[in-house]
């Protein structure tokens, strides 16, 4: 079944903006755990990158390092995530589900998370959006 790539790309941005919501959400809770909220965040990202990549016609990869989903982007769309620190969101691809050495998540991780992802969802959108 061939999809359309328009759709699917607004699908992606539009699942990238409810994992957003949660994080959001979630990084407000004090009943909920910080962590969950920086997992959401860099769920987010993740999938307002893929969107953009579907949107420019490139299949995304199973990746999770957004600077190597960002880096697979023509150069005028990679250019716009140079000032957002998509590392410290990545770090939360693996630090965030595996309880293994790292440092437990602070409630300021979690709204710092919140910030960058909203940041790359919201870059994303304005270069989705026509005459960006």
């Amino acid at each position: 079944m061939q999809r359309d790539p328009a759709a699917l790309a607004a699908r992606w941005l539009r699942w990238a903006r409810e994992d957003l919501r949660a994080a959001e959400h979630i990084a407000d809770d004090d009943e909920v755990v910080p962590r969950a909220a920086c997992v959401f965040s860099h769920q987010a990202a993740e999938k307002a990158l893929k969107a953009l990549l579907v949107a420019r016609g490139i299949d995304p990869p199973k990746l999770h390092d957004l600077d190597r989903l960002a880096a697979r982007l023509p150069e005028d769309d990679n250019v716009r995530f140079d000032s957002i620190d998509l590392p410290e969101l990545t770090r939360w691809a693996i630090e965030g589900r595996y309880p293994d050495d790292a440092e437990e998540a602070t409630r300021g991780d979690a709204r710092r998370s919140v910030v960058l992802a909203a940041e790359v969802v919201s870059a994303v959108t304005q270069a989705m959006t026509p005459d960006s």
